[in-house]
């Protein structure tokens, strides 16, 4: 029988004497990936979009449609639906901090009219919609890859001064 090369001990290299621990941690940190992928898999992270809704009795009903998770770097899509049931002469979408935080605004699509800040919010005036029209603002959004937070993304209706509708909705952020 031949000896071991130089530098290899056998009870050390070939048995792991004194290093069993070594195999199950690798083994480990190989299942938490492999359980971090499946769960991505299945949108535990994702981006699946959801919708909240609110009306205002006899004057508008706004929907966001936009995801409640989102992982850093990857870009998202939110769409505001006004419909007026009667007419809004000065349509006015205030989006609070949460939309802005954090968060990098690709394009808004249509243009609004006219853009503002209001204390921190994103003031998007749209103009005049009459009874029965129907407004979609999309907004195209990218996760900065550094922010982790959980948050709620406040927006608001207005017609002109008169405070319509708001809606409250989570986001998670991941890293």
């Amino acid at each position: 029988m031949s000896s071991a090369p130089e530098g290899i001990v056998l009870k050390r290299d070939r048995d792991l004497e004194g290093r069993l621990w070594h195999p199950v941690l690798r083994r480990s940190l190989l299942g938490l990936l492999v359980l971090v992928l499946v769960l991505a898999l299945f949108d535990i992270f994702g981006q699946s979009p959801s919708t909240n809704r609110a009306v205002a009795p006899g004057t508008a009903s706004l929907a966001i449609q936009a995801p409640e998770a989102a992982r850093g770097g990857l870009l998202f899509q939110a769409r505001f639906t006004i419909e007026a049931e009667s007419e809004i002469k000065a349509a006015t979408l205030v989006l609070g901090r949460g939309w802005l935080d954090g968060l990098t605004i690709n394009t808004i699509e249509p243009s609004p009219v006219n853009e503002a800040s209001r204390d921190g919010s994103l003031v998007f005036e749209l103009g005049h919609l009459p009874a029965g029209s129907r407004y979609v603002l999309y907004v195209q959004y990218q996760v900065n890859p550094t922010t982790l937070s959980t948050r709620t993304l406040t927006t608001e209706l207005e017609d002109g001064e008169q405070h319509l509708l708001t809606i409250d909705k989570p986001l998670t952020l991941f890293p």
